[in-house]
């Protein structure tokens, strides 16, 4: 057995322990949604959303969705697929989606679902769930960071080169840009404090984490129809997309929790 093989901490939660909602994302427009886990087997999942979901979209029959989780079916890992059926459940109040996936997704963290045990499983390396943790907030403030980088690229492209006179630029800068950038500084800042928090060995970092504030730090602040309509120009949905892109990221990175957050129980 190699060394690193020896180092891995296996551990498998079932499904039924799954009640608490993930993250995913229409592929079109990359508008956010919650949902809960319902049910996997292979080559698709069910998900419910329920009416008292915080963040709540009503997916369509064809709608192309991330569910930003991997899970492992097919002989690879997979997170993308399309809705090829939905209903309303009165009693419940909550739109049941069934979801086939067909396009892989990267699995960053070693944590998935397998659809043939019907497990989480998890490859925590020599720190456990404490140390992953701790690395996926790390990654997770960087992410944020990136995300202010790519806006402060584009708040200068706009000023260079758009239509927009002086006063126009400075009103959409003020009313939207700042109000974006300061959003996603909160956020950053949030998330640094979460990440020292994980540093601190005193006690269960598990114990001391909000999900639904975490939740709140990772969602997107920027509003892709808003800044595609004001700028209007290939080269800034460029920047758009790459914003778009690491918000994605910060979406697997909240699920990638929530699962290790439920492998504490």
């Amino acid at each position: 057995m190699t060394p690193s093989a020896e180092s891995r901490q296996f551990k498998r939660i079932g499904i039924e322990s799954v009640v608490l909602p993930f993250l995913g994302a229409r592929v079109a427009d990359f508008q956010p949604f919650q949902y809960l886990l319902r049910d996997m087997s292979q080559g698709g999942v069910g998900v419910t959303l329920p009416r008292w979901l915080a963040s709540r979209e009503r997916l369509n029959l064809g709608d192309e969705v991330n569910l930003h989780v991997p899970f492992s079916m097919d002989g690879g890992i997979l997170a993308i697929g399309e809705v090829v059926r939905e209903s309303w459940d009165e009693d419940n109040e909550e739109q049941v989606v069934g979801i086939r996936l067909t396009r892989n997704s990267p699995n960053v963290y070693g944590v998935f679902f397998e659809a043939d045990s019907r497990d989480i499983s998890f490859d925590l390396g020599r720190n456990g769930l404490e140390g992953l943790l701790t690395r996926v907030i790390k990654d997770s403030v960087l992410l944020k960071r990136g995300i202010l980088i790519y806006l402060r690229h584009l708040a200068s492209y706009f000023s260079r080169l758009s239509e927009y006179t002086h006063e126009e630029y400075q009103s959409f800068r003020e009313t939207i840009i700042d109000d974006v950038r300061g959003r996603i500084r909160t956020h950053a800042d949030y998330l640094e404090t979460v990440h020292r928090t994980c540093c601190d060995t005193s006690r269960s970092s598990f114990e001391r984490i909000d999900l639904e504030e975490l939740r709140q730090a990772m969602e997107p602040e920027l509003y892709l129809d808003l800044f595609r309509a004001a700028l209007g120009d290939d080269t800034a949905s460029l920047f758009l997309h790459a914003i778009k892109e690491l918000e994605g990221k910060l979406f697997s990175n909240y699920n990638t929790v929530v699962m290790l957050y439920i492998g504490t129980f």
